[in-house]
């Protein structure tokens, strides 16, 4: 009985036949630096979260000292990724508030005391809106939009838990996105055999307000350029559809951990089997679903800095909607992927750009012609390179505050 190839293998042995691994993987790496937030863009969003910190003190009355503000999920791990126009940049910070008023407040009482803080500057940040942990500032006319969650120390006492955010319907919710930060990065740092092993180190930078990490994501960062490219299919994906079905479409936090947990154990036991990143990719996304865990309690993707955070949790709530649609986003993701790559990548079908990036990534694809020969993102094969990615979250803030 014969088996027919896995995806990776099927892919590979198609581009090896045409020689064209290395021009897919310039192609793809060039189209998602272009959708990436650029360097006057972030210097922006930094100008502007830190005037809100200096305001939010003034507001509540508090020393400056007191709050911290600093980035946390994608922009602090460098996985962010947006079709642009009109779909802005979710920029996720989180403002630490401490000293004797925060020592062990009301969750309510503070969740909404912060909400009025950020009130009476609606010119500049839009009016604020409350969401179920933080509030939106839609910042209008700007290419990004900032949630911010109010957080004080821990006040849940769970193994893992470094600070604390309202939730309404548990008053306190126990959350650590430094330490998830950190996991992440450790398993972006690692290297195949075929990668440049050149290392640096960061310092932290200890303020109350932390930058946006400014370090390129470098030659040889095959998980986070993995991670833009899923999250872009799955935005494209769920581009246009009704606002229940985006209400079970597949979460970025899952996403990650699954990618960085699979990334990690090809690092670990199969890292002689890939000779390019291209084929790392498409092992990645075919051993994600293993990842997901099934107890007697349901399904379960851990939070693998705080083992009583499940991310999948609505998985078990819904009657199987949220894991369908994960699966099913998964499915078309390798179908798309496997009818991209089958093409040239000197004459591709906009169509199938358009279905893994977007308009705007055929628009980048266009841009790239007629040639696109940088190695870059993707890409890190090559020996000897400057690896300038960062080994973990980059610039910190003040001790004991998220990421």
């Amino acid at each position: 009985m014969t088996t027919n190839p896995t995806l990776s293998k099927r892919v590979i042995e198609s581009l090896n036949a045409r020689s064209e691994a290395q021009q897919w993987e310039d192609l793809i790496a060039s189209l998602l630096r272009r959708l990436e937030l650029d360097k006057a863009e972030r210097r922006n969003a930094e100008a502007d979260y830190t005037k809100l910190a200096d305001r939010l003190a003034q507001k509540l009355d508090i020393p400056r000292h007191d709050v911290h503000i600093f980035p946390q999920g994608s922009m602090r791990t460098q996985t962010t990724i947006s079709q642009r126009y009109p779909v802005n940049f979710d920029l996720d910070l989180v403002v630490k508030l401490t000293g004797p008023k925060y020592d062990s407040p009301d969750p309510e009482l503070m969740f909404k005391a912060f909400g009025k803080a950020l009130e009476g500057n609606e010119s500049v940040t839009g009016t604020p809106e409350a969401k179920r942990r933080c509030w939106r500032l839609p910042y209008p006319g700007k290419p990004y939009y900032f949630d911010v969650t109010p957080a004080v120390r821990d006040q849940t006492h769970r193994a893992g838990s470094s600070l604390s955010v309202r939730d309404p319907d548990t008053r306190w919710a126990p959350s650590n996105p430094e330490e998830f930060a950190e996991w992440f990065c450790t398993h972006a740092a690692k290297r195949f055999p075929f990668q440049a092993l050149v290392r640096k180190s960061s310092v932290d930078a200890r303020t109350t307000v932390t930058p946006l990490p400014d370090n390129q994501v470098g030659i040889d960062d095959i998980l986070r350029r993995t991670v833009q490219l899923m999250k872009l299919h799955r935005d494209t994906l769920y581009w246009g559809v009704d606002e229940k079905k985006k209400e079970v479409m597949p979460i970025s936090v899952i996403i990650v951990t699954l990618a960085a947990k699979a990334y990690g154990d090809l690092v670990a036991y199969r890292s002689g089997e890939f000779k390019s990143p291209i084929e790392v990719v498409l092992a990645l996304v075919e051993a994600m679903p293993k990842y997901i865990e099934q107890r007697a309690d349901g399904w379960r993707v851990e939070n693998p800095k705080l083992a009583s955070e499940n991310f999948a949790d609505k998985w078990n709530t819904d009657s199987g909607a949220r894991r369908a649609e994960f699966l099913r986003w998964h499915g078309k993701l390798e179908a798309d992927l496997e009818a991209l790559l089958h093409q040239s990548a000197r004459m591709p079908s906009e169509d199938k750009i358009r279905q893994v990036f977007g308009t705007a990534g055929v628009e980048a694809w266009k841009a790239t012609k007629p040639k696109a020969n940088v190695l870059d993102g993707l890409i890190g094969s090559a020996a000897g390179l400057a690896k300038t990615n960062p080994d973990r979250p980059v610039n910190m803030g003040s001790s004991n505050t998220l990421g």
